[in-house]
């Protein structure tokens, strides 16, 4: 029966013992105002006539909100709310001078209880007491309401900020897969051998991008481990005046990166420059200050590369950007080009 009280006026115990808690005080402050200061000034009997006129209250204004408030948000105009006050209001005095009749006539002391100074003062007590509940219960459902409004703000934040993480993801992958394919289609030409070795390790290195494609981030030392394998896989292409050096710190790291972002710098330095048995092109990967970077020196190729779509960068950017609140740092100084990536700790909240 109670569980059935609360949920109509969608209260709980806490509230309930707030507002009769309120209601002692505010009898026994009247009391002492009124210069009745003595142990009747404690006695809980007009506390407890004050809650339960409460609880009438509340459920007149629970019965308008029913039947005015017809929208799903549970936000209210301030004309709405004045409209359920009155209402409320009405019904209040109406309920409570006919009650009062009642009980006079039984006891045949009509004229004493309903003098006109008597009933004025009544009705304005009854007034202030209408005005004070039913505004602290609207400005509590207001509150209520509200919550739900920025709850609702953040669930759907939430969902926005995945579903576009998930985009982001969806757009890189096939980035890579084009990439790889088009280097299987070149090494067909040149060696069916080497070529059917590149499309082994290929396999294995396309079976791991699937498993890390489902994560919102994976281990480092994970990240590393593709890196690795993307690398060599590119080797098998160009030979070895491209070399890849790791900091050794990076295997033992606890930290979390956004699935394929050093393999995408790694396709970048491919890309854009050219390594050779007289000028190797040393690719570097560290860690400074709780950030990866990647840094290579520009050796812009002799002939014509083939251009990316130029997606990749600017998506991982926009990936780091919702998980960390943090850009990419690229620095392109003294003939060299580094990507700084931030690393996160724990899996964030997006």
């Amino acid at each position: 029966m109670l569980q059935r009280f609360y949920a109509y006026l969608q209260v709980d115990r806490l509230f309930l013992l707030g507002i009769f808690c309120f209601s002692y005080f505010l009898v026994i402050s009247n009391r002492v105002r009124a210069g009745m200061v003595s142990w009747y000034t404690f006695t809980p009997e007009a506390p407890i006539v004050t809650f339960f006129s409460a609880l009438l209250i509340f459920l007149l204004v629970r019965y308008c909100l029913n039947r005015f408030q017809h929208n799903d948000d549970g936000q209210l105009s301030w004309l709405k709310m004045l409209q359920i006050i009155f209402v409320s209001l009405l019904v209040y005095l109406a309920a409570n001078n006919s009650i009062s009749v009642l009980i006079s006539v039984m006891f045949n002391t009509v004229e004493r209880n309903f003098s006109p100074n008597l009933l004025l003062s009544k009705n304005l007590g009854d007034i202030v007491d209408v005005v004070l509940f039913a505004g602290i219960y609207l400005a509590r459902y207001h509150w209520q309401a509200a919550s739900r409004y920025q709850q609702q703000v953040a669930d759907y934040n939430q969902q926005l900020a995945q579903l576009t993480i998930q985009q982001l993801k969806a757009q890189l992958n096939p980035h890579f897969i084009f990439n790889a394919l088009n280097t299987l289609d070149e090494l067909i030409s040149v060696d069916q051998k080497q070529a059917s070795r590149y499309l082994h390790d290929f396999a294995a290195l396309y079976r791991l991008s699937m498993h890390n494609a489902t994560q919102q981030l994976v281990p480092l030392a994970q990240e590393i481990e593709f890196a690795e394998y993307y690398f060599k896989l590119m080797q098998t292409r160009v030979g070895p005046g491209y070399q890849l050096i790791i900091d050794p710190a990076l295997r033992s790291s606890q930290s979390l990166l956004p699935p394929f972002s050093l393999q995408l710098l790694l396709e970048n330095v491919f890309l854009h420059n050219q390594g050779s048995l007289a000028a190797p092109l040393l690719v570097d990967i560290s860690l400074q200050q709780q950030r990866v970077v990647v840094s290579n020196p520009l050796q812009p190729s002799a002939k014509k590369t083939r251009s990316g779509n130029g997606i990749g960068l600017t998506n991982l950017a926009k990936q780091f950007l919702f998980l960390t609140g943090r850009n990419l740092d690229i620095n392109h100084a003294n003939q060299r080009f580094s990507v700084s990536l931030p690393l996160l700790e724990e899996q964030p909240r997006v």
